[in-house]
Parts: C-alpha cells; sequence; structure tokens
C-alpha cells in the first residue's frame, strides 16, 4: 500500500494504523504498554515492507506526483494507492482555473491506474450543498457536489460518499452512499458505520439499510 497524505506527517499516519490495529487511539497518548506494544504492531502490520509513506506536507506538482506514483507502482509494487486529497494537488499547480487544472490531473491519474494496474484510493473534498445545512451537518452527499471538476466522478470507477451529522443526537454514526458503481451499478446508502472512541475504530452497524 502506498500512502500520501499531504495534509498530515507521516508519523501521524502512521501511528494512526498502528492505533487501528492495536484497537486504541494511540494518536491520543492511549498507549498501555511500553514501546515494546508498538514494536510489535510494527511487525504484526509489515509496516516496513508493505506499507510505504510518501514523505511531505502540502502541495505538490503534477509531474512530481506522477513521478512518485509511478515509483510506487513500478519500483515499490504496491497494489493500491491512497491518495488524500485532490484539491491540496492542485492547490500547488500554477494555474488560475481550478477546474481545468482537476480535469488534467484526474486524466493523467486515470491514465496512470490504466497503464499500471494499480487501485487508486482518491479522497475529494465536497463543495458545500445549497441551503443552511452542511455535510456536517449530515446532508446527503452527490456526484454533483464534488468540489473542483466533475472529471472526478466522470473518469472514477466508483464514487463513495460518508455523511455524519456532528451536533446530532448520535454524531458519532456515519452513513456510508455508493454514489457510482462502474462494476454493477447498485448505488444509494449501504450501510452505517459507527465510530468507537476506545478502540478508534469505525464498526459496521447493525442498521439494515437497502440498496
Amino acid at each position: 500500500l502506498g500512502f500520501l497524505a499531504l495534509e498530515e506527517s507521516v508519523q501521524r499516519s502512521a501511528t494512526g494504523l498502528l492505533g487501528i490495529h492495536l484497537e486504541k487511539p494511540i494518536h491520543l497518548g492511549k498507549l498501555s504498554d511500553s514501546i515494546e506494544e508498538l514494536k510489535i504492531a510494527f511487525s504484526e502490520t509489515g509496516m516496513n515492507e508493505r506499507l510505504h509513506f510518501y514523505d511531505h506536507w502540502g502541495s505538490l506538482d503534477e509531474d512530481n506526483l506522477l513521478s512518485r506514483l509511478r515509483f510506487m507502482a513500478k519500483g515499490l509494487e504496491v497494489d493500491f494507492i491512497v491518495l488524500d486529497h485532490i484539491s491540496i494537488v492542485v492547490s500547488g499547480m500554477d494555474s488560475p482555473d481550478e477546474r481545468r487544472s482537476i480535469d488534467t490531473l484526474m486524466t493523467s491519474i486515470r491514465s496512470f491506474v490504466q497503464e499500471s494496474g494499480v487501485g487508486m484510493i482518491l479522497v475529494s473534498h465536497l463543495k458545500r450543498p445549497l441551503g443552511n445545512k452542511g455535510h456536517e451537518e449530515g446532508a446527503i452527499t452527490s456526484m454533483s457536489q464534488l468540489r473542483g471538476s466533475h472529471a472526478i466522478g466522470q473518469l472514477s470507477d466508483a464514487v463513495i460518499g460518508m455523511e455524519r451529522d456532528q451536533q446530532g443526537d448520535d454524531p458519532d454514526q456515519v452513513t456510508v452512499r455508493v454514489l457510482k458503481n462502474r462494476f454493477s451499478g447498485l448505488t444509494g446508502p449501504a450501510c452505517h458505520l459507527k465510530y468507537d472512541h476506545e478502540t478508534g475504530r469505525l464498526n459496521e452497524g447493525s442498521n439494515e439499510m437497502d440498496f
């Protein structure tokens, strides 16, 4: 797995993944045992062999990004790459037109995926929906709200939205909504997830939801 988290340090990304494995949010300082616990988790997750982080924070230009992606695919032989997130990549480009920049970038990323066979998990921010209710208040996500360009949705095989009402009766519950599914065409609410503050994990709830 290749991991490019452009808004956090490699240390924060690594402790977050180790915390999920240990089922405790160690990034909050909740480490009950010694450093040996981290070493064991590091070994069990194969973080030194199976996970590859890009040591960078902030924006980077398109050519630099694509060279990093190709190196991960060919040199490190990763199967999947997570890019979080596309807007910060575009912010580093010398272009006043965000939409056109995202169009170009998405076309390049799609070509890279077809060429390399690597799976890409791409994080995109959303535009604020019409009305007074925002996504942080549980507003329903849609394809039209992908920020910057329709190319994000058009060139992706699958688009998944996540909705959470941070100020509601159950702020830890997340609705997962399939917005696009090129493989089978099935879309709509997929499941509910609930954040567990003790383990730091998102667990699937018992609510039955129909596609």
